[in-house]
């Protein structure tokens, strides 16, 4: 399948894919944070910043990973 998507095989093209999904899900996780005051705000700032953290490290390996030719080569 993947053979029928050229342009998925260069790592820049998986970081730009990657960002464009970090860029979205950091305004859909931070909502509850705008939403709310207080110690609730600071927990949902907690839990949206450890959920983009773990996010970009996911990104940030499949462009190595990419770039390296593990995967999608």
């Amino acid at each position: 399948m993947l053979a029928n998507l050229p342009f998925l095989i260069s790592a820049n093209s998986v970081g730009v894919i990657g960002l464009c999904f970090f860029l979205a899900s950091s305004v859909i996780f931070m909502i509850p944070t705008f939403a709310t005051r207080g110690r609730a705000q600071a927990g949902w700032f907690f839990v949206g910043s450890f959920l983009l953290l773990v996010e970009a490290a996911i990104i940030v390996t499949l462009v190595v990973l990419t770039s390296r030719g593990d995967i999608w080569s």
